[in-house]
């Protein structure tokens, strides 16, 4: 009967020391298992508490989960700060370190190209949300049409008034999806240009406060260090340029570049 399992967070480069790893799942230890140019991150973990059918059972489990998702990222933070890592998804685990080795020789290509690719590179999110009564009274800084009818407005009769303000009301309705639309796709395309690779995902509101309003981009920048303070610059500038226009910026990072390797599996 099995009693141990080998609990894998990712790969990284087998010159990697494991001496300053910090502790894994469980507060287990961090051992490197190599094989030639390779080496998996790795905790020995009780079979039987990570059998597979417990941990779907304890996944309902937020306190329980929490604290391994704490560990897993811990782990991968430190690897990621030393070199290249290809982070693997949670709850990755191996039958022994034989089974391990026997994984790095068979992914040997596909690893070489992965880290070909990503390098040392580390991932940045940005998320930007609009508050749409703040975008409402700045519309006219997006659009030259509207600005033109409300500079014609204020300056009209009473009667005629009325007609364009109408008419700005449906305009700015057009033009607050045009806008935040063309403002997601703004940021993205500058933010891209100081990075390896982006990802973007689909929006989401839920957990998001309130105040923040409403979600319109989520995107994944992998960064090269050299090139981190230029992605910041960048950040920077669409922050003071998009910010006064009812626009909230979420930014995160640099984390391990989870979003631009693939699915892991057994």
């Amino acid at each position: 009967m099995i009693e141990r399992l080998c609990y894998v967070y990712g790969v990284v480069g087998s010159s990697l020391q494991s001496s300053t790893a910090p502790t894994g799942i469980d507060d287990g230890p961090v051992s490197v298992i190599p094989n030639d140019d390779y080496a998996a991150l790795a905790t020995s973990v009780s079979a039987e508490d990570y059998a597979p059918d417990r941990v779907e059972s304890l996944t309902a489990d937020v306190d329980w989960v929490s604290q391994r998702a704490m560990a897993h990222d811990r782990v991968l933070t430190w690897a990621s700060d030393n070199g290249a890592v290809i982070p693997f998804p949670m709850w990755t685990l191996f039958r022994d370190a034989k089974a391990v080795k026997g994984m790095l020789r068979k992914r040997m290509k596909e690893l070489k190209t992965t880290f070909a690719r990503i390098r040392d590179g580390r991932e940045f999110i940005v998320r930007v949300y609009v508050q749409p009564g703040v975008l409402k009274d700045h519309l006219g800084d997006h659009s030259s049409e509207l600005k033109s009818l409300e500079t014609e407005a204020a300056g009209s009769s009473p009667g005629q008034k009325y007609l364009l303000e109408r008419k700005i009301e449906n305009l700015r309705r057009d033009a607050g999806r045009d806008v935040t639309a063309k403002v997601a796709g703004e940021i993205h395309d500058s933010l891209r240009t100081a990075s390896m690779e982006s990802v973007r995902e689909q929006p989401v509101n839920s957990g998001a406060p309130r105040e923040q309003g409403r979600a319109i981009l989520n995107a994944s920048f992998l960064v090269a260090p050299p090139r981190v303070v230029e992605f910041q610059t960048a950040l920077t500038r669409m922050v003071n340029k998009h910010e006064p226009s009812g626009f909230k910026f979420d930014f995160t990072g640099p984390w391990p570049p989870y979003h631009f390797v693939g699915e892991r599996s057994e």
